[in-house]
């Protein structure tokens, strides 16, 4: 509407006119109910580079770009104020280069004492720095996404509740699911032992991150996946815990090369400890090398082994590819022994080198009972004659020393 009177509505309140002159950052409009600009602050000017005056007469809407005019949005604000008294939004705004800025705004009508809408006040404030923080922002956390998604890696975050806030192209594909359908449930439902990730999710909590957490991950069609998981919480501009973030690292190649390794070395082990039938009743195991704990082991489950499968009663462990034996050899050895001898057979020790003999007295090791003798050929002949057997020459036919 237009004002009447002497003095027109908008110039009335001096004491808040002067108020509204002495704020620069924040511009402030006149309309009258119709959209008609009638006088503002000199903050218009600094926003728009128009001053207040050039716009007065003008049409509210002009303050918008040609599109958002065309939208429709200005006129629906006005019809907004009109019902309700009051209208927010934000919009792209002109300035006197035909450059935009962005910019909050909020009309407001303005009622005499009666109630009546005299006319209406347009507060807008230039967004133009917060949108190009926040486009920073997002480019930071766009930037940030790809990395996660460039990740070979199962990536996820996850809330101080347990549930999964975010995941990445890796997590999907080891745990065949959906991002929509991981995300919001529970995190410890993927592994094959959630008691033991739900453990190390409360470590992470307790001592700030969690690394190579040996975890099993289990896709949607049964097969599992080993991962060692490492974890840290992050945190808000406050300092405050949100979340966790995690990443697992695949571990399946590393562990069938450790059984491959494992493997190889029993099949090394069961190669450098060979078993053999030299008579029938007579088996022979020649020890070559150094005799730790794991291949003693191995040579007395073998050696009992072989001992039941040929039914013998007697087995030769010849001993002169030792080349020294400390207390833990020799107390493996008398074990071995005393074992073969409760299958019901007897062992004659062989190679037993000078040196060695008087290792194994200075050792103190009981070897009372044992049959020992220097050379494995002395050591078959007394297995002969304990089988009541001999080596007889073929053309005498006498016994062959």
């Amino acid at each position: 509407m237009s004002g009447n009177g002497s003095k027109a509505w908008w110039d009335q309140a001096e004491s808040y006119q002067r108020l509204v002159d002495s704020v620069n950052d924040v511009g402030i409009l006149m309309l009258d109910t119709d959209g008609t600009l009638r006088t503002g602050n000199p903050g218009v000017g600094t926003l728009t580079g128009i001053a207040a005056s050039d716009l007065a007469g003008s049409d509210f809407a002009s303050l918008f770009p040609f599109d958002v005019r065309e939208s429709g949005a200005p006129a629906e604000a006005l019809s907004e104020v009109a019902a309700g008294g009051r209208f927010t939004g934000e919009s792209r705004l002109l300035r006197a280069d035909g450059s935009e800025f962005w910019a909050s705004y909020a009309l407001s009508a303005i009622d005499n004492e009666s109630g009546v809408t005299q006319g209406i006040s347009m507060v807008f404030r230039d967004l133009t720095a917060q949108r190009r923080a926040e486009q920073a922002v997002q480019e930071v956390a766009d930037y940030s996404r790809s990395l996660i998604e460039a990740s070979l890696d199962p990536l996820v975050t996850i809330s101080p509740e347990g549930a999964i806030t975010d995941v990445n192209g890796a997590t999907e594909q080891i745990t065949g699911l959906p991002r929509e359908t991981l995300v919001g449930s529970d995190f410890s439902e993927y592994f094959t032992s959630p008691a033991e990730a739900r453990a190390g999710y409360e470590r992470v909590f307790l001592e700030g991150q969690v690394v190579d957490y040996p975890l099993e991950l289990r896709h949607s069609d049964g097969s599992v996946t080993p991962v060692l998981y490492n974890a840290a919480v992050y945190r808000d501009s406050s300092g405050e815990v949100i979340g966790i973030f995690a990443a697992a690292r695949d571990v399946s190649a590393q562990r069938l090369a450790e059984r491959r390794i494992r493997q190889q070395s029993q099949e090394i082990l069961e190669l450098s400890t060979p078993i053999m039938q030299l008579w029938e009743g007579i088996v022979a195991v020649p020890l070559i090398g150094n005799l730790d704990s794991q291949r003693t082991q191995m040579f007395m489950e073998r050696l009992l082994e072989r001992i039941v499968e040929t039914n013998s009663p007697l087995a030769i462990v010849d001993i002169m590819g030792v080349p020294t034996i400390d207390t833990q050899t020799a107390q493996h050895l008398v074990e071995t022994i005393t074992a073969v001898r409760l299958l019901g057979a007897q062992v004659v020790l062989t190679g037993v080198k000078p040196a060695i003999a008087q290792t194994l007295v200075h050792l103190g090791v009981d070897w009372s009972g044992i049959t020992t003798r220097s050379s494995l050929s002395a050591g078959l002949k007394v297995a002969l004659e304990s089988l009541s057997l001999r080596v007889v020459d073929r053309e005498t036919g006498e016994p062959r020393s």
